[in-house]
């Protein structure tokens, strides 16, 4: 099925050390700036420098996320409103350095998933 071949494309991982030549990465973890903050250090020092790194946040300030990196321009909120293999909705969340690169990227990626937002 399509579905299947979709998922069969995605991968997660605990390791940072795996996300060396990744094209994006999605993080989603609970909402705690400090934990995201953490979060986006590691995979700005482990991620090729033009991977997008995004976060599933519903409400934190994304450019608070980007200040901890040195790529803000590729950081970009993508949230997945829950339950996502359900809901149909994405909402793309930019930051006041967010690339229009990195913005039509993750707006493709949504309607490659058959999202909308």
């Amino acid at each position: 099925s399509k579905a299947s071949q979709q998922m069969s494309r995605l991968s997660s991982t605990m390791d940072y050390s795996q996300l060396s030549d990744v094209d994006m990465v999605i993080e989603a973890v609970f909402e705690s700036l400090k934990l995201k903050k953490e979060i986006f250090q590691k995979l700005d020092s482990v991620t090729k420098p033009q991977a997008i790194l995004a976060s599933n946040t519903s409400g934190l300030d994304v450019d608070k996320i980007a200040a901890v990196t040195k790529r803000p321009d590729k950081v970009v909120g993508t949230h997945f409103f829950a339950p996502a293999n359900i809901m149909h909705l994405l909402e793309n969340i930019y930051g006041k350095h967010t690339s229009a690169e990195t913005i039509a990227t993750v707006m493709q990626l949504g309607t490659t998933i058959g999202k909308v937002g």
